[in-house]
């Protein structure tokens, strides 16, 4: 099943942040802020008002806006959460990452360990660190634990990142947000709100821009779920975007992934249309993920072929997520692979369930999200679904990051590209609660 961040602190956090919630619970002063006058967020799927670019249910995400000013330094000082990856991205002003430092390429500070090295003590009380957030884009030689903003027109965005934190601590990993320090060019240092007021720290979203609604009302005349339905490794947006819906594929695009994307994952997705039929099959063979969870003492990589996996529902122009499953939360069935189904609620079959070894991935409430507002034609049948890979270990070949063109998926992924199949809702329960043999 999937796990939903639902917990008091949680609550708090999106009503700081302009989300909903009808929980009347109290928060006491000991629960970490969820965010600050630098950090906003968190973007969750239970935050509705922060749910676009196509969040990964297994994460949260928060989000910084500033300017520094000319001679400024910036600095982040935080600890290593209990989860299973953390990172800081910089972004160009389209949304295309520009920089990244990954967890397991933080120098700790002294007398501290990293967790997310790879035999390393993960449960250790002294977690700290320091990054530098310097001006500019990424020198040849780098300097160590520093992020470069890429800032252009001298506003900078940053996005901090915690996937699948232990079971039990919470949202942020059992850890605070990452809190700033900036030293002007005269000397000064400022920290919290001083520190927000010289680098103009904006408290808001950040915004994803989205085709016009023109533009995808005439796309959208033609159907961009193929039959059978492929994957395609995610390239630069305007080429997804005429090959998906005007099957001009031929084209060379540009493997830049927009939407705030993480530069330590990529990505591939499948358009779908239920009205083939109501019932989608996903099927295949996850690359072996470190299992962290339940709070494994030691982070243990050496069986490792990715860092993350996972499949996530969602609405192409709405840019929402239904619903995520990751590697520990998906069923591996006697025969090595994993059974999905996704569908609504009123067409799952019955045997689609933890006990038949299937899992189930709602279809998006509003189809394609294009729906919502009045006016609008509706496209509730249609569906996207994204699967992610993280940091590919060494030696292991067959990741979405090795492919290279167009159409090489399934040469490159090989048994760990899924197969995607339509049936009926008694198609699916005639095969009975071992299905996984039958298909």
């Amino acid at each position: 099943m999937i796990k939903k961040f639902t917990m008091v602190m949680l609550v708090t956090g999106l009503a700081a942040c302009g989300g909903e919630s009808s929980d009347s619970a109290t928060v006491t002063a000991a629960e970490p802020r969820l965010s600050t006058c630098f950090w906003n967020g968190p973007y969750v799927k239970e935050n509705p008002a922060a749910n676009f670019a196509y969040p990964d249910s297994g994460a949260a995400y928060w989000t910084a806006e500033y300017s520094l000013p000319e001679g400024a330094t910036l600095k982040l000082d935080g600890e290593f959460p209990h989860s299973r990856y953390i990172s800081y991205n910089s972004y160009r002003s389209d949304g295309s990452p520009a920089d990244v430092i990954a967890d397991n390429n933080i120098v700790p500070e002294q007398g501290a360990v990293n967790p997310f090295v790879n035999g390393n003590q993960r449960q250790g009380q002294h977690r700290g660190y320091q990054i530098e957030v310097a001006a500019g884009s990424v020198p040849e030689d780098r300097a160590e634990n520093t992020l470069y903003d890429n800032a252009e027109g001298g506003k900078s965005t940053l996005m901090y990142r915690i996937y699948v934190p232990d079971e039990g601590k919470g949202i942020l990993g059992g850890v605070e947000l990452p809190e700033v320090t900036v030293t002007t060019a005269d000397g000064v240092t400022h920290t919290g709100d001083a520190a927000c007021e010289q680098i103009d720290a904006q408290q808001k979203l950040v915004q994803i821009p989205r085709v016009p609604e023109e533009a995808y009302a005439q796309a959208r005349q033609n159907n961009p779920a193929r039959m059978p339905p492929i994957w395609q490794a995610i390239y630069n947006f305007q080429w997804g975007f005429e090959c998906g819906f005007y099957y001009l594929c031929d084209t060379d695009p540009v493997r830049q992934v927009g939407w705030y994307a993480n530069l330590d994952n990529q990505y591939m997705s499948s358009f779908l249309d239920k009205s083939i039929k109501p019932v989608v099959v996903i099927r295949g063979k996850i690359p072996a993920t470190p299992k962290t969870l339940g709070g494994d003492e030691y982070f243990d990589t050496s069986e490792a072929q990715l860092r993350y996996w996972s499949i996530c529902q969602n609405e192409y122009y709405s840019q929402r997520v239904e619903a995520c499953l990751y590697d520990e939360q998906i069923t591996i069935n006697p025969d090595g692979k994993f059974t999905i189904v996704t569908s609504t609620e009123a067409d799952r079959p019955e045997n689609a369930s933890e006990k038949c070894g299937v899992g189930f991935l709602p279809w998006p409430e509003n189809g394609d999200g294009f729906s919502i507002e009045e006016g609008r034609e509706d496209h509730a049948d249609d569906a996207l679904v994204i699967v992610r890979n993280m940091q590919p270990m060494n030696g292991f070949d067959q990741a979405i990051q090795d492919t290279q063109k167009p159409g090489d998926e399934a040469e490159v992924l090989g048994e760990y590209l899924p197969s995607i199949e339509y049936f009926t809702t008694e198609e699916f329960e005639a095969l009975g609660c071992d299905a996984y043999n039958a298909l």
